[in-house]
């Protein structure tokens, strides 16, 4: 039996191939969605307390699988019709892969759109996706540590009670804490767009850029644990210290 050997190259080869899994990939996020709307629809019409009995029976899934397709159906299928409009408007994320949705999902449904619309998230790798993501997650974790240092101000004792001269020059500064404490913050997230906007072209230095950030974070962190350090004076001398 003769065997036809191909004339192509190993590369274009997988080149092919790696063009049949993105689209199986598409495709099956499209089917994904059918079947959240299918789903969804079957939820509404199967009795109440029944809805775990009739997946298992009916379609062998389970009510977390079920619940992750009509989720993945509710974020990623189409939009309802617009005010006036016979149509259902059209799917923006309709380009994406499922494996893209999946990591998508990891973004609150109100910040995606910003997400989205801040990267090319098509053209992105699975994994540039995920340190995308994992960066986003990171820089928003900074706001809720700045709201807890509030209340933990407004709870603690004050040893010295301010008169009205020094409430007036106290206010003053908490202001000027306030625009440094929001500058710094947005100067982070600019760092953050900016390194994973560095990974996509040169890895290799955006790595030293992000060790170096890494340092200048640690030795923030190191130094704020108590700021402004306390004074020390020659009443330190320890006692048994012979005297002269």
């Amino acid at each position: 039996m003769n065997v036809e050997l191909s004339t192509r190259t190993p590369a274009q080869i997988a080149a092919e191939i790696n063009l049949i899994k993105s689209r199986t990939d598409k495709i099956m996020l499209q089917n994904c969605v059918q079947i959240g709307t299918c789903l969804t629809e079957a939820k509404a019409a199967v009795p109440y307390g029944e809805w775990g009995k009739w997946l298992k029976e009916e379609v062998s899934y389970s009510q977390r699988t079920a619940e992750h397709l009509m989720r993945i159906c509710k974020e990623f299928g189409p939009r309802p019709a617009s005010p006036g409009g016979d149509l259902p408007d059209s799917n923006p994320d309709s380009n994406l892969s499922f494996s893209q949705a999946v990591i998508l999902l990891g973004i609150p449904t109100e910040e995606r759109e910003e997400f989205m619309a801040c990267h090319d998230v098509e053209n992105m790798s699975k994994r540039e996706l995920k340190e995308a993501v994992q960066e986003k997650k990171q820089s928003v974790e900074l706001v809720p540590i700045v709201r807890v240092s509030r209340k933990l101000r407004k709870i603690q004792p004050q040893t010295v009670q301010p008169t009205t001269g020094t409430y007036a020059e106290s206010a003053k500064y908490d202001e000027q804490f306030a625009l440094h404490r929001d500058n710094m913050l947005s100067a982070y997230n600019e760092l953050l767009k900016i390194l994973v906007a560095q990974s996509r072209v040169d890895t290799v230095r955006k790595e030293v850029n992000r060790k170096k950030a890494l340092e200048i974070a640690a030795n923030m962190v190191k130094t704020l644990q108590e700021y402004p350090p306390a004074i020390r004076t020659n009443l330190d001398i320890k006692k048994d210290n012979p005297a002269n």
